[in-house]
């Protein structure tokens, strides 16, 4: 006997048309199941208790991929020479690579004024890539990573001293008043195309009057030679600001000019203090080759997993050969000192030794750390020939303003005094000598150990002559013991040693003498 019930209580589930329905036990028609087979959607409805349809979308199965091409060692190594890569690892380090000494006094100059909500002004100079705008952005991450501000991470609070840390790149304005206006944006932390009216100086001391959350504002200027006017009349407005003469502001401004002309300081910093202005300056000099040696390593060393590091057997030096190591490290030390042109050579030498093995049908992604083949003095060597192959005028162009003084003071001993036989310990006391009466102090101070990693340079880039006194032959080790007595000689013309200085007027001075 069939029991009828209640049409309104009874859940209709889709059926297809023209097929026999079935009633369950529980009341319920069914749908025959060669209509699930038909369907060719993910969706399913399911019974409802009021009679609406509920759709269930199932999520379909992905597509298999392919599993991930293991990643070369080789190009583990080439990403850690690219250009844009990180110096290092960490933001809770202080300082760059071999750069101990100067790191130390720019962040106690930071920590100092910030603590003591005292304006002040640091001038930082140095050729190109001597790590000068790599320290401060360092600097500037280890304040925030140890003193940072967890709502705003560009202030920092130094025993209840409250700053924020600013950096800008001058040669992206397009006009140099813009720099107050460039400021002004970022102590406020607004973009600075959000002004419909650009701001000037006066804007910017009236903020720094008004402001309540700052006692300092750190400001960066890196390429400050770009805010050079006729009058220079910015640069005195920014110096002056962070000094303490006048009437001093609520929000004390800390400034760092940071700039890769050695003579700006000649040109600059004797009118600011003419003008009772005394910034703190700063010199970074090129690296050297045993610097540059310990950055390569340190960078080569973390591609080993903690694994391999626990290995006895590991290379002391990973990927390089020691000797082809040397010639890149001692090449780019005679290429002004330039760390970016080191990592260019590195770079360079891993990606010749790759394409030579993919050449050969060897699948690269096999090797290790411990067992790939190391890039030697032959693919190092080549990639020098290609990139820096010169001519005696364009090695000169290529040195740097110390490099270039030291080679001045060499001509002049030779060609202007007139002397022939000369070695490396009188040439230094020469050096000091002249240097000192020419240069007016305005290149540093050279110890005797820098003065040798100069002379190095030089050799290595074919523009003076290290010999022994009994032959003239090129010496094949210049450090040495007897290197204080080796003769010294240029190996350029005067006439191309005049083209090179231009108008540098220390190196002018330093050339033809008093």
């Amino acid at each position: 006997m069939t029991v009828l019930q209640d049409k309104s209580n009874i859940d209709i589930a889709p059926s297809t048309p023209r097929r026999k329905r079935t009633i369950d036990l529980a009341g319920q028609l069914l749908t025959p199941t060669s209509s699930a087979k038909k369907s060719k959607t993910n969706i399913h409805i399911s019974p409802s208790k009021k009679g609406v349809r509920r759709l269930d979308f199932s999520t379909p199965p992905t597509t298999p991929t392919k599993p991930a091409k293991a990643v070369s060692i080789y190009s583990k190594a080439k990403a850690l020479f690219s250009r844009g890569c990180s110096l290092v690892d960490t933001d809770d380090t202080s300082h760059l690579p071999t750069r101990d000494r100067e790191a130390h006094r720019l962040n106690d100059f930071f920590y100092t004024n910030i603590r003591d909500k005292s304006p002040n002004s640091l001038y930082i100079s140095g050729p190109p890539g001597s790590g000068k705008s790599a320290q401060i952005s360092v600097s500037f991450n280890y304040l925030k990573a140890k003193y940072g501000n967890s709502t705003d991470n560009s202030i920092v609070n130094i025993e209840g001293s409250t700053a924020k840390l600013i950096s800008i790149n001058c040669m992206s304005l397009n006009n140099v008043e813009h720099i107050f206006h460039e400021i002004y944006s970022q102590i406020e932390g607004k973009l600075s195309i959000s002004y419909t009216k650009k701001k000037t100086a006066e804007d910017f001391y009236q903020l720094l009057d008004t402001h309540q959350l700052l006692d300092s504002v750190v400001v960066a200027l890196d390429e400050l030679d770009s805010l050079l006017t006729r009058d220079q009349h910015i640069l005195f407005e920014l110096f002056n600001c962070a000094s303490f003469r006048g009437e001093p502001h609520k929000v004390k401004l800390i400034l760092v000019g940071i700039s890769n002309a050695l003579d700006l300081s000649n040109k600059f910093l004797p009118r600011l203090k003419r003008n009772g202005l005394s910034p703190q300056s700063e010199q970074f000099l090129p690296y050297t080759a045993e610097q540059i040696r310990s950055v390569v390593i340190t960078k080569l060393k973390s591609l080993n997993d903690e694994s391999e590091k626990e290995n006895t057997t590991c290379r002391a030096i990973p990927l390089f050969h020691p000797v082809a190591l040397m010639l890149c490290c001692k090449k780019s030390a005679s290429i002004t000192g330039d760390l970016r042109k080191a990592f260019d050579i590195c770079y360079k030498s891993i990606e010749s030794l790759e394409k030579e093995l993919v050449k050969k049908g060897e699948d690269v992604s096999k090797y290790t750390i411990n067992n790939c083949p190391q890039v030697l003095i032959s693919h190092v060597a080549g990639v020098c020939s290609n990139s820096f192959g010169e001519n005696s005028s364009t090695r000169l162009q290529n040195l740097n303003l110390l490099q270039k003084a030291v080679l001045c003071c060499l001509i002049n001993k030779q060609q202007v005094n007139k002397c022939q036989d000369l070695n490396v310990n009188a040439f230094f006391d020469f050096y000091v000598k002249h240097s000192a009466a020419n240069a007016e102090k305005l290149l540093g101070i050279l110890k005797k150990g820098e003065f040798l990693e100069i002379l190095s340079a030089l050799e290595s880039s074919s523009v003076i002559v290290l010999s022994d006194k009994k032959e003239i032959k090129k010496s094949k080790n210049v450090f040495n013991v007897d290197i204080g007595n080796k003769n010294i000689k240029s190996n350029i013309l005067f006439n191309d040693m005049v083209s090179a200085i231009g108008e540098v007027g220390v190196l002018k001075r330093l050339l033809y003498g008093k």
